[in-house]
């Protein structure tokens, strides 16, 4: 263009005007093969995500589902491990969807098709997620640089990308707690496996040939198409953190390659308790089998376990690869142990292995005493669980014990009252009368978390402030199939505020909305989002507790 005192001739002007168009052109034909590189790469990034959560579930599947004779020490350890692992990581991935949704919702806005699309088809509980290829605004980089780190040329500590960073510094170090040994000790492997989770303070550009703030790099002035591809590959590399750890805890268990081909001995009785005069009936068999062979079954009453060195004393037993029946005479009042164990041909090898079992069974007289739970076959750490004691005798004179836990009452209804410490682990409880004893093994559990929702039916979504404000109250309650009538109180929670990208924090004690938490939501515009975090709970017998899952409302 021309100075003032040099104004442009119409032929510069066109031409100036043909040169722009002619850039335009240009721009528009390389932004629209990088658009569709980035369509590709998004679509196979989510489903990839999809596909590393579903394999993972399996594997906290197989390990959480072990119970009995197979959960050992380090396995009940392991099993706590993978869920707090768990937990923390849904967190964490929760937290980086919700950034890309409102990114998406900022840019493009409430009733962009496929912001609205995103909405229909997310399942309950989950956030929504617009593809790069619905999202309208995806070349657009005013917006989400906006949106992530502010317009001035620092990071803005009130937008998401310096809020993301500390909360994936922390995820980093919760990580590194689990693969560390008794002596505070790492593997360095495991560390550096971990460390691609971590985000650097400052990042070199080649752009700006300079270091830059970790959220520079990452977020300014990049187009809302390769932001939310950049989210995505975040949680990928904090599901990839996330398999590392798991296997990692997993294998500190003994058990790294968990599933259900291995081979296991197992005795499958008809019933562990049994009258005076009746037989103990039982089928023993290898988990994984070939149908094809038979087993070789050598056992022993009597025993807590048999070697095959003392074969001569077992009895022996054989039949068909399904399983083999044992069936002996129940004996005396009381309890009695079983042990053996199964020869199978490794047809790899051709060598004979053999594969242990043990056993027990209680034999009470007829008449004699009983117990059961009132409940479920469980006991829950922590509460009174009520019982039932029943014998042939007056119910006052029976004897309950239940080891390390509190027994509370008389007669045939009491209260066991199982100590946090037990969690996970099993008691052995016993009735006795004059006439005999009976055994039974409970497991112990800890009582589940609550859900969280707003008034009476508030779970999250999209709500006017007159809803909102209807219901100013934070209730935490008990699932419907949960056995006992549990009532929660609600001590305190947070709730970030995020308007126009901008986000503020209100602090909230006790249940009820506070006043300034009500007047946001009366000032509040459309599309403000409301989200409900770090709600401290408590009971008087199980004490105080975070809420696991948040609560995010936006306004309609």
């Amino acid at each position: 263009m021309g100075a003032k005192n040099c104004p442009e001739t119409p032929r510069q002007q066109m031409i100036g005007m043909m040169y722009l168009v002619l850039t335009a052109m240009l721009a528009l034909n390389v932004s629209k093969d990088i658009l569709e590189a980035f369509n590709v790469v998004d679509d196979s990034l989510l489903q990839s995500n999809k596909n590393v959560t579903t394999a993972l579930t399996d594997r906290y599947t197989n390990l959480l589902s072990i119970e009995g004779e197979e959960q050992t020490v380090a396995i009940k350890a392991a099993q706590e491990k993978a869920k707090k692992l768990r937990a923390i990581t849904d967190t964490m991935v929760r937290y980086i969807e919700t950034i890309r949704w409102e990114m998406t919702v900022n840019v493009d806005g409430e009733n962009a098709k496929g912001v609205v699309k995103a909405k229909e088809e997310a399942k309950k509980g989950e956030i929504p997620c617009v593809p790069v290829s619905d999202i309208d605004g995806k070349e657009d980089f005013d917006k989400p640089t906006t949106f992530m780190v502010g317009s001035g040329d620092k990071p803005d500590p009130d937008k998401y990308g310096v809020k993301l960073k500390k909360k994936l510094t922390d995820y980093h170090a919760q990580l590194l707690k689990f693969i560390e040994n008794e002596a505070g000790q790492r593997d360095p492997n495991l560390e550096k496996q971990l460390s691609t989770v971590k985000p650097a303070d400052m990042v070199f550009s080649k752009h700006e040939e300079k270091e830059v703030p970790w959220e520079f790099y990452n977020f300014y002035h990049l187009i809302t198409g390769g932001q939310v591809i950049l989210l995505s590959k975040m949680i990928s590399e904090v599901k990839s953190a996330e398999a590392v750890v798991l296997n990692h805890i997993i294998a500190s268990a003994g058990s790294a390659n968990l599933s259900f081909a291995e081979y296991a001995g197992h005795s499958m009785a008809d019933s562990k308790v049994l009258f005076a005069g009746d037989n103990y009936k039982t089928t023993v068999i290898v988990a994984a089998f070939d149908p094809n062979q038979k087993l070789d079954v050598y056992y022993q009453v009597g025993v807590d376990s048999l070697s095959e060195a003392n074969e001569g004393a077992a009895t022996h037993v054989d039949g068909p690869a399904t399983g083999v029946e044992i069936d002996i005479p129940g004996g005396g009042v009381g309890t009695h142990k079983i042990a053996g164990y199964i020869k199978v041909r490794n047809e790899n090898t051709g060598k004979v292995e053999c594969y242990h079992f043990r056993d027990e069974f209680v034999v009470i007289p007829k008449g004699g005493a009983t117990i059961s739970a009132d409940k479920m076959n469980v006991l829950y750490a922590g509460l009174k669980n009520p019982i039932t004691a029943a014998g042939g005798t007056d119910a006052s004179k029976l004897s309950v014990s239940f080891p390390g836990c509190q027994v509370l009452g008389s007669g045939a209804k009491r209260e066991v009252v199982p100590p946090t410490s037990m969690i996970g682990r099993t008691v052995e409880a016993t009735v006795s009368t004059s006439e005999g004893s009976s055994k039974m093994t409970f497991r112990v559990k800890k009582v589940p978390d609550p859900y969280a929702q707003i008034g009476a039916n508030i779970f999250g979504g999209k709500k006017s402030k007159a809803e909102l404000t209807a219901n100013p109250v934070l209730i935490a309650k008990m699932s419907d199939d949960f056995a006992f009538d549990l009532k929660w109180t609600v001590v305190s929670y947070s709730v970030d505020v995020i308007e126009k990208g901008i986000i503020s924090t209100i602090n909230c004690s006790g249940s009820r909305f506070s006043g300034e938490l009500i007047n946001r939501i009366n000032s509040a515009p459309v599309g403000t989002v409301f989200m409900f975090s770090n709600i401290k709970i408590s009971q008087p017998e199980l004490g105080t507790r975070t809420m696991p899952r948040d609560i995010t409302v936006r306004i309609k």
